[in-house]
């Protein structure tokens, strides 16, 4: 016979200790939602170039230092968007994707720049979190059906 409810051990709880952003979101980190939005594109016949902004750096902190210098001297911009798409089927189409992580992460202070001049500037910007949504995104532009 089963023993009643109230005679089984209690479950052990989540420790309320755990100290703030110690708890890492769940969900589809940012590479796999990127690199799945890469292959859907490629399908519909849309090009994604990849912007390596967001690059780990190593060695101590001067060493950091120096790499981040030298890579903005070669042209790094805080904030640009990931992906560059190129859209050739009538004419060339560029428009611009930021990729977040499924759940967590807001965009930053200069992407939200970058956002604010690209579509200034009459480009197309979107922001996913799921590869299906850069189609929705491309749709949305009008770029596929």
């Amino acid at each position: 016979m089963a023993a009643a409810w109230f005679m089984k051990e209690p479950r052990k709880r989540a420790s309320s200790r755990k100290q703030a952003g110690s708890v890492r979101p769940t969900g589809m980190a940012e590479r796999p939602v990127q690199r799945g939005a890469i292959r859907l594109l490629a399908m519909q016949g849309i090009e994604a170039v990849h912007v390596p902004n967001g690059t780990h750096l190593a060695g101590d902190k001067l060493a950091r230092i120096k790499q981040m210098a030298a890579l903005r001297k070669d042209g790094l911009r805080p904030g640009f968007p990931d992906l560059i798409l190129f859209n050739r089927k009538v004419q060339l189409q560029v428009g611009f994707i930021e990729v977040k992580r499924e759940i967590g992460n807001d965009l930053s202070g200069d992407q939200e720049d970058w956002r604010d001049d690209l579509i200034a500037w009459g480009f197309p910007w979107a922001l996913i979190r799921q590869p299906e949504e850069a189609l929705d995104a491309v749709r949305e532009w009008g770029w596929i059906k």
